[in-house]
């Protein structure tokens, strides 16, 4: 696998080349491995001048190997909160990002990612990849994922 520049190290910086991957991985006219996805991640987004310098940034790869393989597990979780809408009508990108909040909330550990952290991200995500009414949309549907694991979290 291709390794990310040392100075592409924030979690922010990480979650937006995944997002970008990820948009890669599925978007592409041919199927990409994830070298060949990180590559046009990094060409056409966030980071064209870093590349990839050697490091390995381990938080990079579990959140693009836990989305990719949950995603079936992910998009189950995400369709209650889609009150008048179905994954099918959703722009890729929101989509992606969704997922990753989602993958977060459900599947790294609170002490790693607190949820409130994965729903500011996803709506953070959303302002740089995507319109204000898919920003509206994405901040909408983790307000709600939020709610619903806080109420469980006190029921338990």
């Amino acid at each position: 696998m291709k390794l990310l520049s040392k100075k592409v190290v924030k979690r922010r910086e990480v979650r937006q080349v995944v997002v970008q991957t990820l948009y890669q991985m599925i978007s592409a006219h041919k199927d990409l491995d994830i070298n060949e996805a990180v590559a046009y991640a990094l060409e056409a987004g966030v980071f064209p001048e870093e590349g990839y310098e050697g490091i390995d940034n381990e938080y990079f790869y579990e959140l693009i190997e836990g989305v990719r393989s949950k995603e079936t597990e992910i998009d189950k979780l995400i369709e209650p909160y889609l009150t008048g809408w179905s994954l099918d009508r959703i722009a890729r990108i929101d989509l992606i990002i969704l997922r990753v909040a989602f993958y977060e909330i459900f599947f790294v550990s609170k002490e790693e990612v607190p949820n409130n952290v994965a729903a500011d991200e996803a709506i953070e995500l959303s302002k740089f990849f995507s319109d204000d009414k898919s920003r509206q949309f994405v901040s909408g549907v983790v307000a709600k994922v939020l709610d619903d694991t806080k109420a469980e979290a006190d029921n338990e």
